[in-house]
């Protein structure tokens, strides 16, 4: 492993548990300078903008209560411009796994995945690869294409969450203060994607894919 030069880990999953034991496994691996864990995403967001010229390594779980981390992917590099992103997800649908790699996290490894595999995944990152471990590419039929899923933007994914709440189109203009003119065009382009025709038939497509 080469001499690692100020590097943060930061976990963010809504399951203590599991964050304090994979913390355990990043510190007993040397590998960063400082692991953090949240399960709170104001607390991780907040770290993030306080550490946002170091080169942080952020394992984000995929799902999350009432939502995925997709739009976290988007957000994290927002706030840190230095973030390498790794999904650590027990996802097993290839539609879903195919989906998640259209948002290009640098790794997607199995909450499962071994100590080495970890170390693995962070070397092919540092040669400024993406990488899959061997339980997420043996998920898909063919890992090395580029996914063809159809790819959402974080703000279509966060209205597809308030929609599937049962939120209307001024409520959910309310809750992300955009207009209701922007939420029907999100609408309609969400709807063009899936070729649905409608509301419920727009979320029975969100809700195959695990989108919500």
């Amino acid at each position: 492993m080469h001499q690692k030069q100020n590097r943060l880990a930061v976990i963010f999953d809504d399951h203590l548990l599991f964050v304090e034991s994979f913390a355990a496994m990043l510190e007993q691996l040397a590998l960063f300078d400082t692991v953090m864990g949240f399960t709170e995403e104001k607390a991780y967001k907040s770290y993030l903008t306080k550490y946002y010229h170091t080169l942080t390594y952020c394992f984000l779980d995929y799902y999350l209560p009432n939502r995925n981390a997709l739009p976290l992917i988007e957000e994290t590099r927002r706030i840190n411009k230095q973030s390498r992103i790794i999904i650590v997800s027990s996802v097993t649908s290839p539609a879903v796994i195919d989906h998640i790699r259209t948002f290009l996290p640098n790794g997607f490894i199995s909450k499962s995945s071994s100590s080495d595999i970890i170390v693995e995944c962070i070397r092919h990152i540092e040669r400024s690869e993406p990488y899959l471990c061997p339980e997420i590419r043996a998920r898909i039929p063919q890992p090395d294409l580029p996914p063809a899923a159809i790819r959402f933007t974080a703000r279509e994914i966060e209205v597809l969450q308030l929609f599937a709440l049962g939120l209307s189109v001024a409520e959910t203009a309310e809750k992300t203060n955009l207009s209701k003119h922007t939420i029907i065009s999100h609408r309609r382009k969400l709807m063009q994607k899936t070729n649905s025709t409608s509301i419920t038939q727009l979320l029975a497509y969100a809700r195959l894919h695990e989108l919500i």
